[in-house]
């Protein structure tokens, strides 16, 4: 009976690790666009660019590494994808997006002096995040895209 207990404790603690390094990474969380009132998303502005990691695949491998650390993205767009995301730190909400011109970032002008060093570090992040498995389907102007990452290699190819 001792040694059940214990392997069952184990086993929830290890589960809940990882639950927890796969969808709460540092200090950022995501968070639903509904938890943003609507009049503060009117005063968001960009704030700065992500790094294109893979030039071959470059939505599929923002994508992958964003979805290693919070999970589906917040919704898929023409174009792209976003996330909202709350840094504990300074408690401020940012979008982190990929669009047309590719990953960026975006915040309340209010917030942007104090996010940019945030959003810096959020990259680091990314720098050392494995790619996840996923798949979304992302309209462009060039067709439908399947992106995502399988196996840990990042791909965008257009559906047939």
């Amino acid at each position: 009976m001792k040694y059940l207990s214990i392997v069952i404790l184990f086993l929830f603690f290890n589960g809940n690790a990882q639950k927890m390094n796969t969808k709460n990474n540092h200090d950022f969380i995501q968070i639903n666009k509904s938890e943003v009132k609507e009049a503060d998303l009117e005063t968001f502005e960009f704030a700065n660019y992500g790094k294109i990691r893979n030039e071959a695949a470059p939505y599929g491998d923002f994508l992958s590494r964003m979805w290693t650390n919070f999970g589906k993205p917040e919704s898929i767009m023409f174009e792209g994808f976003n996330y909202f995301i709350k840094d504990q730190q300074t408690n401020i909400v940012f979008l982190a997006f990929f669009g047309a011109s590719g990953p960026g970032y975006a915040a309340k002008k209010n917030d942007l002096a104090a996010i940019k060093p945030r959003i810096a570090e959020l990259e680091l992040i990314l720098d050392h995040s494995k790619n996840a498995d996923c798949e979304e389907e992302i309209e462009t102007d060039f067709g439908i895209f399947l992106c995502g990452a399988k196996n840990g290699i990042p791909y965008d190819k257009q559906k047939q």
